[in-house]
């Protein structure tokens, strides 16, 4: 005998809208509520003094860039790897949707409390002493309601929940805590935190709202609620992996050693494809000859803009012990017969050539390994570095003592593009808040280096980009000299956008780690002396 079972009553759609809507009408009825109690807890947390340090610390937790800048760096991770020059389309969308869901919901509702914060003008508790509406004063002493943390700390605990409902018991109670510590530092009101917590809550359901309704990570049920996709989390196992070769592919291909060699005047062409007979691929370093500055100029295709700057080496290290490096990175055009006129000439100038292209991070290092100066010089070979700043560079590392081992430039009315610029401002803000490097502009061609430095240096391609932190790893300290950037003169850049805002994040998180492996550095020094 057939039984037809009717749907549980909770599961019926008319049911869930109306629970909705109770949802809603309690929710306003728990801020109106709350506030009823705002002054009393706010003259108890006064009489209570300076608030415990777990609260501190849980009021810290409320802050939203601790869940943006991870999983934004993360986001973009996966969008690098997905490009071709990383082995193009990759299978971990799921992956993919769900960083994306939580980092929406998290930046959506904390704009969007921002924007009503601020327009409001709700005084906090300790501005003054009854609630003081200023509508659209737009200061933070007139942001208060709803609580920004609390949004933060609701969205998070709601979008965790929502792609795995177990996290419910750990998120939720964090978010309540959250919440409660905004009161307990005298940030917020009880009403501003029942009001941030609600602005949270909905305004993830309404981001999983938006995903569903493109079939991104979740359905909508009969009742419009977002439900998750069940079958799109049973591939996380396998996305999971797939995800980690793919990193460990391309960690593997950014770290290596190129095949260079030194070239004479009149190189045949055919080194451009094939080491010759007798050469061999590797430079041994060779011992750095006292006040003697070796300047090394990495180079690809950029023959006419060599033609302006090595003139004008010679002429700002005219007086001085010095040789220029010209690093050519399997160019195709004539920079091979510049460096050999020079050469024919009798300046000191040395050509140094990759069989193939490798990067701006391994011409310089073979620049370095090729160097006999006590102090190695790097200046881009596009032109906008003056080398002008040379010398003041090379003497603003000698002043600054054997404790520093570089002094880097920091560019000053940059000629690039809008873009450019945003982009390279965001790549160093973002490298700073990471590694903390003290450093405005690690993009500037422009540098001095000890060259026992540079030598202690772990290499890796981008590592060009990361010369102050990786100095500050071996503990030696940095001093920076403003340098005046110039238009390019000749030929279009090597790198786009994407390749200085994004393709560093690898090696970023690589750097952090380098770091974090050294706890601290030995002092060393040898007892009585080399008796032979």
């Amino acid at each position: 005998m057939l039984i037809n079972r009717r749907p549980a009553r909770w599961r019926d759609p008319d049911v869930i809208k109306t629970v909705l809507w109770l949802a809603g009408v309690l929710t306003v009825l728990a801020i109106v509520v709350s506030g009823r109690f705002d002054e009393e807890a706010r003259a108890w947390v006064m009489a209570g003094g300076r608030p415990a340090p777990i609260w501190r610390f849980l009021s810290r937790l409320g802050q939203s860039d601790w869940m943006l800048i991870p999983s934004g760096v993360v986001l973009i991770v996966m969008y690098c790897l997905r490009r071709p020059r990383f082995g193009g389309p990759a299978r971990f969308e799921t992956l993919h949707d769900m960083v994306l869901f939580f980092f929406t919901a998290i930046a959506a509702t904390g704009i969007a409390v921002l924007i009503v914060k601020y327009s409001l003008g709700f005084s906090r508790p300790s501005v003054e002493g009854a609630r003081v509406m200023r509508v659209f004063a737009f200061h933070p002493s007139y942001a208060s309601f709803p609580s920004g943390h609390s949004t933060t700390a609701a969205a998070f605990a709601l979008s965790l929940t929502l792609l795995w409902r177990p996290l419910a018991v750990v998120v939720w109670p964090l978010a309540i805590a959250i919440g409660a510590s905004r009161v307990m530092v005298n940030a917020h009101r009880i009403s501003d935190v029942v009001a941030g917590l609600s602005f949270g809550a909905w305004g993830t359901l309404f981001v999983a709202t938006w995903f569903a309704r493109r079939g991104r990570l979740f359905r909508l049920s009969e009742s419009g609620l977002p439900l998750p996709l069940r079958h799109r989390f049973d591939t996380l196992s396998g996305e999971g992996r797939a995800l980690l070769t793919r990193l460990r592919l391309v960690i593997s291909r950014r770290i290596g050693v190129p095949d260079f060699h030194l070239s004479g005047v009149g190189q045949p062409d055919a080194a451009k494809n094939a080491h010759p007979a007798g050469v061999t691929s590797m430079i041994i370093p060779k011992p750095s000859e006292t006040g003697f500055v070796s300047v090394v100029i990495p180079a690809r295709n950029e023959a006419d803009n060599l033609a302006v700057i090595v003139p004008e080496i010679l002429v700002a290290m005219a007086g001085r012990a010095f040789e220029v490096i010209v690093v050519d990175d399997g160019s195709t055009d004539g920079t091979g017969a510049a460096v050999a006129a020079w050469k024919a000439e009798g300046r000191p100038v040395r050509h140094i050539r990759h069989v193939e292209a490798c990067g701006q991070s391994a011409a310089v290092r073979s620049g370095v390994l090729a160097a006999r100066g006590e102090i190695v010089a790097t200046i881009d070979g596009d032109g906008q570095n003056d080398p002008a700043y040379i010398p003041r560079l090379v003497d603003a590392l000698i002043a600054a003592g054997p404790s520093v081992g570089i002094a880097a430039g920091q560019r000053l009315k940059r000629t690039d593009g809008l873009a450019k610029r945003y982009a390279s401002r965001f790549a160093n803000w973002l490298r700073n808040v990471i590694l903390k490097d003290a450093t405005r502009d690690t993009g500037c061609g422009l540098k001095a280096v000890r060259r026992d430095i540079f030598l202690l240096l772990p290499f890796f391609h981008g590592w060009h980009r990361y010369l102050p932190a990786l100095v500050l790893r071996e503990g030696y300290g940095v001093t920076h000299l403003d340098v005046v950037d110039r238009s390019r003169m000749h030929g279009a850049s090597n790198y786009g956008i994407f390749d200085r805002g994004l393709q560093g994040i690898l090696d970023l998180f690589g750097v952090w780690w380098l770091k974090r492996r050294i706890k601290r550095l030995p002092v060393v020094s040898e007892i009585g002396g080399d008796n032979g």
